[in-house]
């Protein structure tokens, strides 16, 4: 076995690093005065400060940093805000809650309460049946077959 050899960067961290260090506080920074050796030490604002003072010109605008103008009109279609959720006939509505409620309804009544009568059942299911008999009715007689649904 041949001896391990020794990772090229495990002696020289410690030297880059002071290196490194020695040349950051050699900058010079004319926002600063020289500091005296009994003063203050800088804070962590400054020295970031006098670390990024030296670097070159911030890059020209880039395609991040246009903005729109502030007339936004370009002739575009803006469709008319749609009605509330909660407008509409309210047969339509009625029809729809019966027709939906009484499938429900029945499998409630199966499941807790056996000992309901049979005229109730048979209600609910005739209210099912004439909601979606009217649903049925109120659907468009007409199709036109070249129409492809756009509207404009």
């Amino acid at each position: 076995m041949s001896p391990r050899a020794q990772d090229p960067n495990e002696s020289t961290d410690d030297a880059v690093w002071q290196d490194l260090v020695a040349r950051l506080e050699e900058s010079p920074s004319s926002d600063f005065p020289e500091r005296q050796a009994s003063g203050p030490a800088p804070t962590a604002e400054e020295r970031v400060r006098a670390i990024f003072d030296n670097q070159p010109a911030p890059a020209p605008p880039g395609p991040r940093d246009y903005s729109a103008s502030e007339n936004e009109d370009d002739g575009t279609y803006q469709p008319p805000e749609p009605p509330a959720l909660g407008v509409g006939d309210p047969l339509v509505v009625l029809a729809w809650l019966c027709a939906v409620g009484g499938p429900v309804a029945l499998m409630l009544i199966a499941m807790f309460w056996r000992s309901v009568s049979t005229t109730v059942m048979l209600g609910i299911v005739g209210i099912f049946i004439a909601s979606v008999t009217f649903l049925i009715f109120r659907l468009p007689k007409t199709r036109d077959y070249d129409d492809d649904g756009a509207e404009v």
